[in-house]
């Protein structure tokens, strides 16, 4: 028998429990919507958002991996996602009140989907630097699709509340912790620490991304005559959209 040329790395894939995966998709389908409303989409819109911020970013990790989509060949994702959006066309006037406590959710989801889709990543037999970005992808694709299409710059690309960041550093650590400990369960917790913690500072303690003109004035020409400064001088920002998957 021939043997294969590529074996898998990682010994267990990291299986979350269907209500909690669930959840998660929720959350990320909560976002779409709120996207899609104050950009102001219509119904077919508000609902598609809502799909693709909760389902996206997993469908595009199986497709990385050549692999079908569970978000397809499960009963109960698809259904979530769309309900998730029905309701949101309901209660957005009152998504406000719920900040602090959906940023907490949209950090735990964030953590999850990225820990979920580096664990994955690994078990089909990737190298640790590629599981680590499928992670990055699982956990933000969502969200940068819903910008696409409702016509904005992806909210991963900043300048603001680091996102994609914490996403990075939470898959990067789930890999490292596997591969050094050779144990899930410590990836996880890790992971889950380091991605929840950067996400929470980012948005209630201005932990944030600067833009590439910020940058090079920082390094010295801060103030040189006509290059403006980097609190002025140029276009605000668009105001952030929730933060998405």
């Amino acid at each position: 028998m021939p043997t294969p040329d590529v074996l898998p790395l990682a010994a267990a894939t990291v299986t979350v429990p269907l209500g909690l995966d669930l959840a998660a998709v929720a959350v990320g389908a909560v976002f779409g919507a709120l996207v899609a409303v104050r950009r102001d989409l219509d119904l077919t819109g508000t609902i598609g958002l809502a799909v693709l911020g909760g389902l996206g970013g997993g469908v595009v990790r199986d497709l990385l991996l050549n692999q079908m989509p569970v978000a397809l060949t499960s009963d109960s994702y698809l259904p979530v996602a769309l309900g998730v959006g029905v309701v949101m066309l309901v209660l957005h006037p009152h998504a406000g009140r719920l900040d602090d406590l959906l940023d907490l959710f949209d950090a735990f989801a964030l953590g999850l989907f990225a820990i979920v889709g580096a664990s994955k990543a690994l078990d089909a037999g990737l190298g640790p630097v590629s599981s680590a970005a499928v992670g990055v992808v699982a956990a933000t694709a969502g969200g940068v699709l819903c910008d696409v299409l409702s016509g904005q710059r992806p909210y991963i690309f900043g300048p603001g509340p680091i996102y994609g960041l914490a996403a990075a550093a939470g898959s990067a650590t789930y890999v490292a912790v596997d591969r050094l400990a050779d144990s899930v369960a410590a990836g996880i917790a890790v992971s889950m620490v380091v991605t929840v913690g950067l996400r929470l500072l980012a948005v209630h303690r201005g932990l944030s991304t600067r833009t590439a003109a910020e940058v090079r004035l920082g390094r010295g020409r801060r103030g040189a005559p006509g290059s403006g400064s980097p609190s002025g001088g140029g276009p605000a920002p668009e105001d952030a959209p929730p933060a998405d998957h």
